[in-house]
């Protein structure tokens, strides 16, 4: 019987052991194949939309909401999974790197949250082209000398996931703005973090809701970005 016990000890002290290492390592990003083209287009249905809603306001143009998302995955697909299962998973179009989208995932693989993004300025200040962002006026400056139009579109099935989700696609803008790999400990960067991560983002980028299939407007709810550490993206 003391043999069983010690044998059963082993075993309940290595799966403590495994989790509390998987729960300490630290989060990244990591390359991943695009999320699964029949659950996006499973979530969007036939829904279509004016394209002015996630691109640029002159373009009228009806597209399915499925091939604007999906086409945001075709380069560079990457996914960060959170330690409640959550996973975020983004990309940019092929040969068309402003051209973004977003898909956040369930613990159980479920989408809740797809977001189109488009003509996000960044900068990183790794480079001379431009100095990090430090006021709403700067980064809209830079917007108009790139003839840039940011916007978001953020589509849900469940209008209570976007109280949900919505802080996590808030979080990834942030670390998106910055130029991803972001180091808020370099000189050039820290006040530069402080900007995106205390300013409220709708007042310069355009964020609009919409509920599935029907493309119902959706009133955005105010919540806070999530604290996922912005080194992860």
């Amino acid at each position: 019987m003391n043999q069983i016990r010690q044998v059963l000890y082993v075993i309940a002290f290595a799966m403590f052991f495994q989790a509390w290492a998987v729960a300490a390592e630290p989060l990244k990003r990591v390359p991943s194949r695009a999320p699964d083209d029949k659950l996006i287009e499973a979530f969007t249905g036939k829904a279509r939309a004016l394209y002015y809603s996630f691109t640029h306001p002159s373009i009228k143009d009806k597209a399915l909401v499925s091939d604007r998302i999906l086409a945001g995955f075709t380069a560079a697909p990457k996914r960060l999974t959170l330690p409640n299962g959550t996973a975020i998973y983004w990309g940019f179009r092929y040969k068309e790197a402003t051209t973004e989208s977003v898909a956040i995932f369930d613990a159980h693989g479920r989408p809740r949250l797809l977001a189109a993004v488009d003509s996000i300025p960044w900068c990183d200040g790794s480079g001379s082209h431009c100095e990090p962002f430090t006021s709403i006026e700067a980064y809209q400056a830079h917007a108009s000398r790139t003839f840039l139009h940011p916007g978001i579109a953020v589509f849900v099935r469940d209008k209570r996931d976007l109280e949900t989700y919505l802080p996590y696609l808030k979080r990834w803008l942030h670390a998106n703005m910055l130029g991803f790999n972001v180091d808020c400990k370099k000189p050039r960067m820290a006040e530069a973090c402080k900007f995106v991560t205390q300013t409220e983002l709708t007042q310069f980028i355009p964020i609009r809701a919409y509920q599935l299939p029907s493309m119902q407007p959706l009133a955005l709810p105010k919540v806070p970005a999530a604290k996922v550490p912005l080194e992860a993206f």
